[in-house]
């Protein structure tokens, strides 16, 4: 049993490193990811889209909890 878990550890570490060396090599493409992330968060559709979804979260948390109200009596 411990023989199993040291190779699968081993190769757990093995694909970490090569993923951590393919992406080294990539250079500056973190930046780039980052700075579309942050773009499409803070854009205006995307503000309006999660309103709309919180708006939606709060309306069903509403009526679920009336539901238990209901059940509860």
């Amino acid at each position: 049993m411990r023989k199993n878990i040291l190779i699968i550890a081993v190769l757990a570490i093995a694909a970490y490193v090569i993923g951590v060396e393919s992406t080294k090599a990539k250079g500056k493409n973190y930046e780039d990811i980052r700075h579309q992330v942050e773009r499409l968060w803070t854009s205006p559709e995307a503000k309006r889209s999660r309103r709309r979804l919180a708006k939606k979260a709060k309306k069903s948390v509403a009526k679920a909890q009336k539901r238990l109200a209901a059940l509860a009596k």
